[in-house]
């Protein structure tokens, strides 16, 4: 199943909280898990069924 909405910060902010982000971590664990799940990568996930 493929998610035809665009890719907006809101939507990448909910899947990036499954792997515990918030705007109140430290910045570099913030920074740790947004450049581990870049738009692609949760595209593709999302697609897999994540």
């Amino acid at each position: 199943m493929h998610n035809e909405e665009p890719m907006t910060q809101q939507r990448r902010e909910a899947f990036w909280r499954t792997f515990g982000w918030s705007p109140d971590l430290p910045e570099a664990e913030r920074i740790e898990i947004e450049n581990r799940w870049t738009d692609p990568k949760i595209e593709e996930a999302e697609a897999l069924g994540f």
